[in-house]
């Protein structure tokens, strides 16, 4: 079925960012995560100076005076940044007549693009004997509760009859997908995890 919200989210990227192509040519990149009578989100990744980079596209029917939500949605993405909270930040928004737009992406990707230095320092580095006995401890409890979180997510959605591309997110969930898409929010996990895993498996075949 067609999306409506596409051509229009299209046109607002394209002119936010002043790009040279026509808005048709980038629909096909534009996801749908949740579409209601007067609102709605959507995911897109483009490409930028730093490589792709993901981005939330909130849009909304303002006329008739609706317009609260939106209100309510840029006053909260304005706190989390000035809290430095997790979650998504600011880097456009548009009003028209009956329609507007915000246009967010994650707090890395948000510094990164507007060549802001990270907030704080890196953590310093935990001395080797303790990252190597207590640091994996917490780390298996970080990822069994992980798991187990992800597990109950699963069980909700389906036991509510629905799966993979049927799923509407919810906005929690479209943040949720946000801080995924970014290569940059669990790297460090990543590589931490690939170098035990691998490191696992050449002690293995060596036995």
């Amino acid at each position: 079925m067609s999306d409506p919200w596409s051509p229009k989210i299209a046109s607002f990227i394209v002119q936010a960012l002043d790009l040279e192509l026509e808005p048709a040519e980038l629909m096909d990149e534009i996801v749908a995560l949740k579409r209601d009578e007067t609102s709605g989100i959507s995911a897109v990744e483009l490409q930028s100076s730093i490589g792709p980079a993901p981005f939330l596209v909130y849009h909304y029917h303002i006329g008739n005076g609706r317009r609260a939500r939106f209100d309510a949605d840029v006053a909260a993405l304005e706190k989390a940044a000035a809290l430095e909270t997790p979650g998504p930040r600011i880097v456009a928004h548009a009003v028209t007549e009956d329609e507007a737009y915000i246009r967010a992406t994650t707090p890395s990707v948000q510094r990164t693009l507007t060549s802001q230095p990270e907030s704080a320092p890196r953590r310093p580095p935990v001395p080797t004997g303790r990252a190597r006995t207590s640091v994996p401890d917490r780390l298996v409890d970080k990822l069994r509760e992980a798991n187990r979180l992800a597990g109950d997510w699963l069980t909700a959605i389906r036991s509510g009859g629905v799966e993979g591309e049927e799923l509407s997110l919810t906005e929690q969930e479209a943040a949720l997908a946000l801080f995924l898409l970014d290569e940059q929010s669990i790297r460090d996990l990543l590589q931490a995890l690939n170098i035990l895993l691998t490191s696992a498996r050449n002690q293995t075949n060596q036995m």
